[in-house]
């Protein structure tokens, strides 16, 4: 009654909510039993006897069961219709059906069998199915749930059991049993909160006096992601020793106890009943950054773990095939074809040892095949009952994804590593981290120039052969211009236009230019530019910036554009003076530099007053330069005129007197003689010279010629290219 009164309070108070499972009701015996069934085990005639709407098959969309998909048998509804709640609801929501049919007698004995009761039980749902094991042991994962938590904790209890009978079982034997126990059956007094638990209750009594086992009780009250029931057990293992090959008869059921109300339900992972008997486990060394089990070349050795699902007290040879494109004593250790599992023990190893090669290869694959140690069937030949693999990688698994980046000096960047979780790593050079210790996988460092910064990982605990791997990011760090210019302050004349060459360095980057502001100048981005302008002070900023990270710097000029100056006087102006004479030239102005051009006859071109010596007419012009480097220009022409005093004598007489003795021009200065020569009344010539010095001394042949009438042919050139000739006849008196 008190049952009763409890279901009408929470009816009248129960909320509707969106379930976390998807459950589809009212399967077959066959379809629910293969759902269950997985390796290892022959299914053989299976029978239900369950109301439609108390089994079902579900899969787990959010929620904390533990199982992700699989059967459930229930002692009302396994799917919620409307009002009426099966399983996939959320706390809150009242799960209580009655679906009318009997109890189960090995289900009432069990339940009475601790406490010397007599309850009946009602609205059974029974699985029943034979099967033949290929392994010793059979096995499969299930949770139990109820809405009688936890106020009926420690009365009168849903009960459930999964009674497995044949060779070895004289009667049918629940393995539903609390993990570490011997016989302690699974169920709401026994696996519970420790709410109501006494001594001399079913808490107690079920136990044998130990009380409730709270540490695998899961309080489903508060959650929202959950099933319908207020609480559940763990995920728990029914487990069974059998006869590889023998036929099983195995009995899954669950019922109200006393009355009807109160729903509870067990819940049955897809695939667990299996009898493989062997299971291969890989373990994984890590360094790869895979979650496939995997393994080093020269690193840690990889682990395959052989286990059977009980200890014996016979040793077990377990035999399996090597596969893959990892080649057994090339890449790895040569391993055997089979194991033993001692006696009292339940695993073995398989070490796979990966060996150093000469060049990289690339991943290779292990895979151990194992082979059931029993052959059930009748073709003789061996079965595979579990297939693993591990991956032998060629090195130890680092990157640096950090894109490459250019910036200025001491700009921060972050660069960060992709290693292995399980792998040491350091970085290098550690000096120019500032990142406080230890150095993360992430670091931040300021280049002042282009810098290499390396990550190194090691395997921890690895034998010697184990090769450390280094990857390197590259930091490309562009250098601050420092700018080089013609001058910072600059002095010109109106109409005069300066070139302005700038250029940064260091040298061998292609540098962008700006001028500001870009009035007077030939454009704002050359380094090469140009400037005209009119009479002011000018002030130009130039800012040059690197290609990439655009790292800049400035520096300004000024430009002073001055009026220009003009002589104040040139002398002389036009003049005339006598060949050999010199003069004195002469400039009156403000400037400070003088340059005479062309420079001939002049004693000091540089001068303001040189001293012209001309042998020639001359044409001199002067430039003037101030000390702002503005300029004027004058001319100087000067006549040179030449007067010949040159003169011939009549007559001569070579006798060796000191006399008269040669023929020869007198007064000869600048002229210069291009031709004498004397001729007899004959027309012969008998002499021949240039030199004015020698003239003729009244010989022919070497022998003296005699007293007669000569006549002679001269010619000069005189200073300015002029030329002259002279003839005449002189008498040579002996």
């Amino acid at each position: 009654m008190k049952k009763l009164l409890l279901l009408l309070g929470i009816i009248s108070g129960s909320i509707s909510a969106s379930a976390q499972i998807d459950v589809v009701d009212n399967q077959t015996a066959q379809a629910l039993a293969q759902t269950l069934t997985g390796a290892g085990v022959i299914l053989m005639n299976p029978t239900l006897n369950c109301a439609g709407i108390a089994n079902g098959k579900f899969t787990t969309i959010s929620s904390n069961l533990g199982i992700d998909s699989g059967i459930v048998l229930a002692t009302g509804r396994a799917m919620t219709s409307g009002g009426a709640y099966g399983v996939n609801g959320v706390p809150g929501n009242f799960a209580s059906t009655s679906t009318g049919f009997p109890g189960d007698a090995n289900l009432t004995t069990l339940i009475n069998s601790n406490t010397g009761g007599s309850i009946q039980t009602h609205d059974a749902c029974i699985l029943e199915f034979d099967f033949i094991p290929s392994g010793d042991t059979i096995k499969f994962d299930y949770v139990m749930g109820s809405d009688e938590y936890t106020a009926f904790n420690c009365s009168i209890n849903d009960v459930f059991g999964f009674f497995i009978s044949g060779p070895g079982f004289a009667t049918p034997k629940n393995i539903a049993l609390v993990p570490g126990t011997a016989n302690t059956m699974v169920g709401i007094s026994t696996v519970n909160n420790g709410a109501s638990a006494a001594p001399g209750n079913p808490c107690y009594q079920n136990t044998f006096g130990n009380g409730p086992y709270t540490a695998y009780y899961v309080d489903n009250t508060a959650s929202s992601t959950s099933i319908t029931y207020n609480g559940m057990t763990q995920v728990f293992s029914a487990v069974s020793t059998v006869i590889p090959c023998d036929t099983y008869h195995l009995k899954l059921a669950i019922a109200d106890a006393s009355d009807d109300v109160y729903d509870s339900g067990v819940f049955l992972k897809a695939g667990s009943l299996n009898s493989t008997g062997i299971q291969l486990t890989p373990e994984s060394t890590a360094g790869a950054n895979t979650p496939t089990p995997h393994c080093i070349r020269g690193c840690r050795s990889g682990h395959v773990g052989v286990t059977r699902n009980a200890p014996r007290i016979t040793p077990l040879t377990v035999k399996y095939l090597i596969e893959g494109t990892a080649v057994n004593g090339v890449d790895y250790q040569m391993i055997p074809d089979s194991v033993i599992i001692p006696a009292n023990q339940t695993e073995a190893i398989i070490t796979i040892k990966p060996l150093l090669v000469q060049y990289a290869s690339g991943p290779k694959e292990v895979i151990i095949k194992v082979l059931s140690p029993y052959n059930c069937g009748t073709t003789g030949l061996p079965t595979i009952i579990d297939t693993t693999s591990i991956w032998i990688y060629d090195s130890l698994f680092a990157s640096i994804p950090t894109a490459p980046i250019t910036v200025c000096p001491r700009t921060e960047i972050a660069i960060t590593a992709d290693i292995d979780p399980s792998l040491n790593f350091s970085w290098s050079p550690a000096a120019l981290i500032p990142d406080p210790l230890p150095l993360g996988l992430t670091i931040h460092p300021k280049p002042v120039v282009p810098t290499n910064y390396t990550v190194t990982v090691t395997q921890p605990n690895a034998p010697i052969t184990c090769q450390p791997v280094s990857r390197t990011y590259h930091a490309n760090v562009e250098p601050i211009p420092q700018l080089r210019l013609p001058s910072h302050d600059t002095i010109i004349c109106l109409a005069d236009s300066i070139d302005l060459e700038v250029f940064a360095e260091p040298l061998g980057l292609a540098y962008s230019y700006n001028w500001s502001p870009a009035s007077n100048l030939r454009n704002d981005f050359s380094n090469n530019n140009k400037f005209y302008g009119g009479v002011g002070d000018y002030k130009y900023v130039i800012t040059a910036a690197t290609p990439v990270a655009h790292c800049s710097n400035k520096d300004s000029m000024y430009i002073h554009v001055v009026p220009p100056f003009e002589f104040q006087s040139v002398t002389p102006q036009d003049t005339t003076i006598k060949y050999g004479d010199k003069i004195k030239l002469s400039s009156e102005s403000e400037a400070i530099y003088w340059i005479w051009d062309p420079i001939t006859y002049l004693d000091d071109p540089m001068t303001r007053q040189p001293w012209a010596s001309p042998l020639k007419d001359m044409n001199y012009e002067v430039v003037g330069i101030n000390k702002y480097g503005c300029r004027d220009t004058a001319e100087i022409r000067i006549k040179v005129v030449y007067d010949p005093k040159t003169g011939m004598p009549n007559a001569f007489s070579p006798n060796g007197d000191g006399t008269n003795d040669v023929f020869k021009i007198g007064n000869i200065q600048y002229e210069k003689m291009t031709q004498f020569k004397v001729f007899n009344r004959y027309g012969q010539l008998v002499y021949n010279g240039i030199d004015p010095a020698k003239g003729w001394d009244g010989t022919f042949n070497n022998k003296p010629a005699p007293a007669d009438v000569y006549y002679y042919h001269i010619k000069l050139t005189l200073p300015g290219g002029k030329q002259v000739e002279y003839k005449g006849d002189v008498t040579l008196i002996r």
